[in-house]
């Protein structure tokens, strides 16, 4: 008898089954997830209709016997029966009730089926059985045999009739009962025709047909099959038969088994398809590992020497000599060259312009070499992340890694642009600068004051007075001096703007290199991430489906 625990429990099953579609949308191979989804929508259809009733279909070859087998059961010539043809066209019913009158369940059951032919048999010892006649599996009919695998599929117990001249019939054993061994519990085999046996050949026939069923797996599944010798033409074993469908019919449990048979296989099938290792997250050695192929796919090192190159180029503008700062202006800055340079833009503080829309770089696209780099860390990524697991996984973790591909230069490229780069002005420079100007000023004093000595000499005046400063006259002392001490301030500024350039382009090279690593992760390494969480998830689910 179905018991409230055993429904709960398929009710439990189902609802993980649910989960598994959800987690395993395009992730199992084609012929997994359509037997889910078809399992669900059978298993909430059979639960819908006729729960009360028991299916039973009666299956087998040209010749088994099988109708002749499905009249004795039934006690009246329902199915027509041929002896060198089959003559099952279509599937017909006999529907066991007591009081002999067709139920709404049982209708609505028969719909479901899709079985329009019915017999109502009043028999209350087997109340609640619904039994077919099912077209012959071998049939040279194309729709027989599709008419066949579309109800194996949804009844409650299979009874195959076999005859001891084929009962070893490949078609017989690798397309349904090898196929179906985990469904042993609802399966049962009737060695028909045992008349025309001798009592040493039953016994040997019934021996060899049981060893085949071992060496397709039904004898080793979870319940077992029962194997049964009748005779439909003598009645000989038809009671013991009837007897076990009335005990089916009876337990009203079928249904279930046969649903959690079903729940079974395709646990089976998850196990295999998540693997045996559990996954886990991208190493950190691969992440830094792409991040340093991204930092050189970026330009990054073009961009750290372009901020070091800045900083000398503005450093010479502002503390460099004063007369030879026009030859500086001359030449273009090296980060307004790349696009990089961000002074008097309005932006935010993550140096992207007004509106929010990353700034584009003037960086050239990444050379082969660099590209390269980035496709052997990714393929190595996706290697360490995905060892172990089972080939789809392998190939979905790859495809998940390279989905973006063709994305990571032009992220790399605004990512680049948007970064804060270390090009503010150090205060020592506008020292520095003020001192040159005094200095520049005192030189040309000086050599004002000896032009004007010099033309007061040629026109032949009077000395004007000039002041030493020991034996140097002032304005010698004003404009040498000045001179010399704006050239050794300029080259005191051009060597320490060198040791703040090199400092700079170091800093740069780490923030760049961060950003890059931040563009793996959120285009490779989080994705790879998810996707490996969501095989963990479908072990899981697997495992509780299994339990």
């Amino acid at each position: 008898m179905t018991t409230r625990a055993d429904g709960d429990r398929l009710r439990e099953r189902l609802g993980v089954l649910d989960e598994i579609q959800h987690v395993a949308a395009g992730r199992l191979v084609p012929d997994v997830a359509a037997r889910i989804k078809s399992t669900a929508e059978r298993a909430r259809g059979r639960l819908g209709v006729g729960p009360d009733h028991t299916v039973v279909a009666l299956a087998g070859s040209t010749g088994s016997g099988k109708s002749s087998m499905f009249n004795a059961l039934a006690g009246a010539d329902i199915a027509g029966v041929g002896v060198r043809r089959p003559t099952t066209s279509a599937t017909q019913a006999a529907v066991f009730s007591a009081g002999g009158t067709l139920r709404a369940d049982a209708a609505g059951l028969l719909d479901w089926l899709g079985v329009v032919r019915n017999t109502v048999i009043d028999e209350p010892t087997l109340d609640g059985l619904v039994l077919l006649d099912l077209p012959d599996h071998d049939s040279t009919e194309a729709a027989h045999r599709q008419e066949v695998d579309r109800l194996v599929r949804i009844v409650d117990v299979f009874v195959w009739v076999v005859d001891p001249q084929k009962y070893a019939d490949a078609a017989l054993h690798d397309g349904y009962l090898r196929r179906f061994a985990g469904h042993a519990g609802v399966t049962i085999v009737v060695l028909n025709h045992l008349d025309t046996l001798t009592p040493e050949g039953r016994a040997a026939a019934l021996d060899d047909l049981r060893r085949l069923l071992t060496a397709d797996g039904l004898a080793v599944a979870r319940g077992g099959g029962r194997v049964l010798g009748a005779s439909a033409r003598t009645g000989d074993g038809v009671d013991v038969l009837r007897r076990e469908l009335a005990a089916r019919v009876k337990e009203r449990r079928a249904a279930v088994a046969r649903l959690d048979a079903d729940l079974d296989w395709i646990a089976d099938d998850l196990a295999r398809a998540v693997g045996d290792r559990p996954p886990h997250n991208v190493s950190t050695a691969a992440s830094r590992q792409l991040g340093a192929a991204l930092a050189g796919a970026a330009g990054v090192d073009a961009v750290a020497d372009a901020v070091a190159a800045a900083h000398r180029h503005r450093g010479r503008q502002v503390a460099g000599w004063p007369p030879t700062r026009w030859l500086a202006r001359l030449r273009p800055d090296p980060l307004r060259r790349l696009g990089l340079d961000r002074r008097g833009e309005r932006g935010r503080d993550d140096g992207s312009r007004e509106g929010g829309v990353p700034p584009r770089t003037s960086l050239p696209p990444p050379s082969a070499v660099a590209a390269a780099a980035v496709s052997t860390a990714i393929r190595r990524l996706v290697d360490d992340a995905s060892a172990g697991l089972p080939d789809i996984w392998r190939r979905r973790v790859s495809n998940v890694a390279n989905s973006r591909r063709d994305d990571l230069d032009d992220e790399l490229d605004r990512a680049v642009g948007a970064a804060k780069l270390p090009t503010g002005r150090p205060a020592w420079w506008s020292v520095l600068g003020a001192g040159q100007r005094l200095l520049v000023a005192t030189m040309l004093v000086g050599l004002v004051w000896l032009l004007v000595i010099g033309v007061i000499g040629w026109l032949r005046l009077p000395d004007v007075p000039t002041p030493n400063l020991g034996e140097i006259p002032l304005p010698t002392l004003a404009a040498i001096g000045g001179a010399l001490a704006g050239l050794l301030l300029a080259a005191v500024a051009r060597w320490a703007t060198g040791v703040g350039a090199r400092r700079r382009a170091a800093n740069a090279r780490r923030t760049l290199t961060e950003v890059a690593t931040d563009v793996g992760r959120r285009l490779i390494v989080e994705p790879v991430d998810a996707e490996l969480h969501t095989l963990g998830q479908l072990r899981n689910l697997a495992r509780r489906l299994a339990a």
